[in-house]
Order: structure tokens, then C-alpha cells, then sequence
């Protein structure tokens, strides 16, 4: 039995502690984070279940609907994204960091924001700061790129600041139309996702760094991509299959620019490797649905939102987090386990529409599902706490207990 325990978790080398040149402030945005997933995602189970008339229960399916894609995009999304992207977006793009005082600002703008928004009366000014924060992190991340390496502002900086920044429309837009989930979901948090990878792909797998004419043909490609999509979602002119067209373009050039598929097939089947391989497949596997005319947009939202996205937040945070309070989150090869078995479960929701299902499915991979984020959630937590005993006192650091 020890054996097998051991083979299917072996146990992980201690992390070195890192040295803090600065205040961290990922954790905090991503203690936010998991508490919108916990509401968003839990609201998502009950909505597809609801939707499959396994719960006898009388309401707005679609106010339901529409609160459950504002936390998951705004809140879940958003904090994941805005952790990553404060802390390493000076590492992404070459520059200087703003001081983390500011940044801390923003974290709780942004739940002030989100609270504020569920009210009446007051919901106004809680999208006003929601938006203003998005467009204030868009700002200082514009700020490090142009301050920053030359030879990475286009790739990394400038996609970067421009995903950021249109989060910052996201309280105005009708996010429960599937269109419009998918315009900002393509151009927003997966045109972010796409500037992590390119750094963990190069730093991580030993991929290349996307520069020189191949980048020039990526963001060539990015710049047709969100145009399309947007006149997809908004005006009506041309469809979803040149959105499509658009994105599979992008993610090739993508895929060939950074030489993923050389360096993950040398690196093995790392947690990290994992993640990104199963993220990135399901990217392209909303975008061939969109270029082959699928009928249904709500398939590519979830391939997007639960499977490319979601599977990336899974992986990345383990890796991150264990790094930032020098302990495994846990074994990795449990976290190759947590994502592979998430994947099933959210290809399962993302083809749901299509794929008719018996009841007792829907609840088990429901089950399975919360299971999964439960456990990821719960770790990840516990290791953020340790950051702070960690970090130096002068840095924001817990103080000593006397005695």
C-alpha cells in the first residue's frame, strides 16, 4: 500500500524560500479570488442543474445566470489575472514595478466594488470602481511596458495592458449573452493568459522567446482576432466562423513562435507541462468550434471559461503559490491528477448543450467538480497564509511573537 501511495504521490523536495525585493501582492488579490469561485462556481453547478430541471425551484434563471458570469469574470478571472499580472507583469515586460502600496489599493477597490454592485441604489458606484480598477491596472501595466524592454512590449507588454484594460467594460456589458461572454473572454482574459504562458512556456518548459517576426505575426493575427470578434458579438458583420478563423490563426502562430510543442514533449508530464498542454488544447478546440460554424456559442464559452482558463488558474497557482511560501501546495503529481480530472469535468459542462446527459451524470460531475476546486481551494489558501511569515517585517511581513 506504500508502495502504490508513493508512485501515485511521490513526495515533492522542499522549495527554496524566495527573497523578497518587494512587497508581494498576489495573495491578496488571490484571497478574493478563491472567494468568488467558491460563489460563482457553486452558482454555475446550480444553474446546470436548474437548466436540466433537477431543481424545482421558481426564480430568474437569468439574473442567475448573469451574476454567475460577472463572478466568474470579474471576481474569479479577474483576481487571478490581476495577482499574476501585478506581481510578474514586470518580469513579463522588462520594467520597473509600481510601489505594491498602490497596487493593494486596488485589490480592495476591487471588493468594495463587486459588493457594492449586488445592491440597490449604490450598485452604480460599485461598477464604477470595479471598471476603474481594471482600468487601473491596465494603466500601470502600460506604464511598465513602456518603460520596459523594448524587445517585449510588443508580445507580452502591450497585449498585456490592452486584455487588462478592456475588463474594464465588463460591468456595463450583458454578460449572460453568450456573444458578448465571448468577446470578453477571447480578448480579455485569454489574450492575458496567452502573455503568462509565453513566460512560463520560455522560462519553465525552455520554449522561445516569441520576438522578432514571429511576434510581429502574432500580434498581427491578435489585432484581426479581437476585431472580428468584436464585430461578431456587437454588429452582426461577418460571424463567429471568421472569429473562429481568427483565433486558430493566433494560437498557431502562437503554439509555433514559442516552440511549444518541442519543449513540452522534452519536458515530460510535470504538473506545469500538464496545465498548459490541456489549457491550450481546449483554446483550440473553442476556436475550431466557432470556426466550424457550432451552433450553439454557449460550448465555446465554457471551453473557454471553465476548461482553458480555469484549468490554467488550477496548475499556474500550485506552482506559484508553493513557490511564494516555499512549500508544495501539494505533490505534483496530485496536481496533474486536480487539472487532468477538472478537464473532464469541464469538457462535460462545456458540451453539455449538445451532448444530452441522464440526471445522475449531471450531479456526479457537479459533485466531482466542487470536489476538485474544494480541494485546490482549501490548499492553495493555507499556503498563501504562509507568505506572509516569510516576507521581512520591513517588506509587510508578519512580526515575530515574542517569546
Amino acid at each position: 500500500m506504500q508502495r502504490l501511495i508513493q508512485i501515485i504521490a511521490p513526495q515533492d523536495t522542499a522549495f527554496t524560500p524566495m527573497t523578497f525585493t518587494r512587497q508581494p501582492v498576489v495573495q491578496r488579490f488571490w484571497y478574493g479570488g478563491l472567494v468568488a469561485g467558491l460563489f460563482g462556481f457553486a452558482l454555475g453547478f446550480l444553474l446546470w442543474m436548474w437548466q436540466h430541471g433537477m431543481l424545482h425551484i421558481t426564480g430568474d434563471y437569468f439574473a442567475g445566470k448573469f451574476w454567475h458570469a460577472r463572478l466568474q469574470i470579474e471576481g474569479f478571472l479577474g483576481s487571478f489575472l490581476l495577482g499574476f499580472a501585478l506581481q510578474s507583469g514586470p518580469h513579463v515586460s522588462g520594467g520597473k514595478p509600481p510601489p505594491s502600496r498602490n497596487l493593494l489599493r486596488l485589490c480592495h477597490l476591487l471588493w468594495v466594488g463587486l459588493l457594492l454592485s449586488g445592491l440597490p441604489w449604490v450598485g452604480l458606484v460599485g461598477d464604477l470602481l470595479v471598471g476603474g480598477v481594471y482600468a487601473g491596472a491596465g494603466y500601470y501595466l502600460l506604464q511598465i511596458t513602456r518603460f520596459g524592454n523594448p524587445g517585449m512590449r510588443l508580445p507580452r507588454g502591450f497585449p498585456l495592458a490592452a486584455g487588462m484594460s478592456l475588463m474594464a467594460l465588463t460591468p456595463w456589458l450583458p454578460l449572460d449573452d453568450p456573444g458578448v461572454a465571448l468577446f470578453v473572454l477571447w480578448c480579455g482574459p485569454v489574450t492575458m493568459a496567452l502573455v503568462a504562458a509565453q513566460q512560463l512556456i520560455q522560462n519553465v518548459l525552455g520554449g522561445l522567446m516569441l520576438q522578432g517576426r514571429p511576434a510581429l505575426h502574432f500580434i498581427v493575427a491578435l489585432g484581426v482576432a479581437w476585431s472580428v470578434t468584436a464585430l461578431a458579438a456587437f454588429v452582426g458583420w461577418g460571424s463567429w466562423t471568421l472569429a473562429g478563423l481568427g483565433w486558430l490563426a493566433t494560437l498557431g502562430l502562437f503554439l509555433r513562435g514559442t516552440g511549444f510543442l518541442q519543449a513540452a514533449r522534452r519536458f515530460g508530464w510535470a504538473s506545469i507541462n500538464v496545465t498548459l498542454s490541456l489549457g491550450l488544447f481546449h483554446a483550440l478546440a473553442a476556436a475550431l468550434w466557432l470556426a466550424l460554424g457550432g451552433g450553439v456559442p454557449d460550448v465555446a464559452v465554457h471551453l473557454l471559461g471553465a476548461a482553458f482558463l480555469t484549468t490554467l488558474i488550477l496548475g499556474v497557482t500550485i506552482r506559484v503559490t508553493g513557490f511564494f511560501s516555499a512549500g508544495a501546495v501539494v505533490p505534483d503529481r496530485i496536481a496533474s491528477w486536480m487539472v487532468a480530472l477538472w478537464a473532464v469535468v469541464a469538457w462535460m459542462r462545456a458540451f453539455s448543450p449538445v451532448w444530452p446527459m441522464p440526471e445522475s451524470v449531471t450531479v456526479w460531475i457537479s459533485l466531482a467538480g466542487g470536489i476538485i476546486l474544494g480541494v485546490w481551494g482549501v490548499r492553495i489558501a493555507w499556503r498563501l497564509l504562509k507568505i506572509r511569515e516569510i516576507v521581512p517585517v520591513s517588506l509587510g511581513g508578519r512580526k515575530p511573537e515574542n517569546g
